[in-house]
C-alpha cells in the first residue's frame, strides 16, 4: 500500500500530515472525489480551493475548483 496525503489550499487550508494508505492512485483519486464533494457545500461565489493529492515521491493529482458570479 502507498500513503497518500491530501492538501487543502483556499479558504480553509489544510495540511494532511497523516496522510493515508490506499491500494493505487486510482483509489486514491476516489477518496479525492469524496472530499472534493464534502467541500462543495462551504463554496461561496468569488472563492476557489484547490486539492493536492500527494504520495511519497510528490505530486499525483491536483483538483481545483474556482467559482464566479455572472450576474
Amino acid at each position: 500500500m502507498t500513503r497518500y496525503f491530501f492538501h487543502i489550499d483556499g479558504q480553509n487550508p489544510y495540511c494532511d500530515d497523516l496522510g493515508e494508505d490506499l491500494p493505487d492512485d486510482q483509489a486514491a483519486w476516489w477518496a479525492a472525489m469524496r472530499l472534493a464533494r464534502d467541500v462543495e457545500d462551504h463554496l461561496r461565489p468569488g472563492q476557489s480551493w484547490h486539492l493536492e493529492v500527494r504520495d511519497g515521491n510528490g505530486p499525483v493529482y491536483l483538483v481545483a475548483i474556482t467559482t464566479q458570479r455572472r450576474r
